[in-house]
């Protein structure tokens, strides 16, 4: 009987001196939210009959790398227009990759397969068309901080 009466005291105890420390400890208070996570700088775009499917549908405004796979069994294109104005185009054998780098300024961007462009037979006729949305990086805009409230409870 002795026993489980010093279990029980030795319980009460260890509770007790955690309820103090809990109480104690002083809270502290963010003024503001954390940095939002920075938005990618690059994508995947999988091309297959007929499909365009970006890994992402928003970027960060700026340099983009675009890694464009072939998943179809025909030959297939790329193509975007950045804010250079320079039309980024590069066709894709079955089965290949590539890598595209563009500029992108904030807006809705059009990746498509323009081949047999301006024909019944386009490709973007069939579907392969697809957006993106290039947007300012919340994170680069963010600034720290500067002091925290502490209060006790």
């Amino acid at each position: 009987m002795r026993r489980p009466a010093r279990i029980a005291a030795v319980l009460i105890a260890v509770s007790l001196l955690a309820a103090a420390s809990a109480i104690a400890a002083p809270r502290v208070h963010r003024l503001t939210l954390p940095p939002p996570p920075p938005l990618p700088t690059s994508l995947a775009v999988d091309e297959d009959e007929w499909t365009v499917i970006p890994s992402k549908r928003v970027v960060a405004a700026g340099p983009v790398t675009l890694r464009v796979y072939n998943r179809g069994m025909d030959d297939h294109d790329v193509s975007l227009v950045d804010a250079a104005a320079t039309l980024h185009r590069v066709y894709l054998a079955p089965g290949a990759s590539t890598e595209v780098r563009a500029t992108l300024t904030p807006g809705t961007w059009k990746i498509w397969c323009s081949l047999f462009e301006g024909t019944p037979e386009s490709h973007e006729l069939f579907g392969m068309v697809t957006t993106i949305e290039a947007r300012q990086d919340p994170a680069r805009l963010h600034r720290p901080a500067r002091r925290a409230l502490v209060s006790a409870r």
